[in-house]
């Protein structure tokens, strides 16, 4: 092989490696942990229209995804998971999608059973424009006055002990306390 050669391919190796490179941080470029997250209006999936932002001050789990990403494919059940763990008033889950075709977002929601509130960003102002993400999924953990918590590049599992602990810690929420619902047997 030609030295020529051989430093063409290194210089695209090098290439390929700074492409990658973004979606290995821990922080989107647009935003930084202590930043306010942006009150940007967003169209919900089933087509009323609203701001995640109109959500009471209880802290917030905003995800931006894709249906044809697959690290987001992978963590969409246990971000559900993750939605049920806490009372609305303590934690809420918000997904937004950035699918160009709403319709794919909203068939992947069914297909997911997914019961958090999930919003459009299909010509990524939000995701681009404001936030600059570069690359899916992208978790923004909110405290109660909307400044950024963390940012969380890539896929997670979301209901994992130690992440819920890290949420509990990060965000102040508390979980359900299922040891205190009474049992169907004893509930009769």
């Amino acid at each position: 092989m030609s030295a020529q050669r051989r430093q063409l391919l290194r210089m695209a190796l090098i290439g390929m490696v700074a492409a990658c490179l973004p979606a290995c941080r821990d922080e989107a470029a647009g935003l930084a942990q202590g930043d306010r997250f942006p009150g940007f209006p967003l169209p919900y999936l089933d087509g009323r229209k609203g701001l995640f932002a109109d959500a009471a001050a209880v802290p917030l789990v905003v995800n931006f995804w894709a249906s044809w990403c697959e690290p987001c494919r992978r963590e969409m059940p246990s971000l559900e998971k993750l939605s049920t763990l806490f009372p609305q008033e303590e934690l809420m889950v918000i997904g937004i999608a950035v699918d160009s075709d709403v319709n794919l977002a909203r068939e992947f929601s069914l297909q997911y059973k997914l019961t958090f509130p999930l919003l459009s960003d299909s010509g990524m102002a939000l995701s681009n424009g404001v936030l600059r993400i570069p690359a899916f999924p992208m978790t923004y953990l909110l405290k109660r006055d909307r400044s950024v918590a963390r940012i969380i590049a890539g896929g997670r599992d979301w209901a994992d002990r130690e992440m819920v602990a890290e949420i509990e810690g990060l965000l102040g929420a508390r979980r359900k306390n299922i040891e205190d619902r009474p049992r169907k047997d004893e509930s009769s």
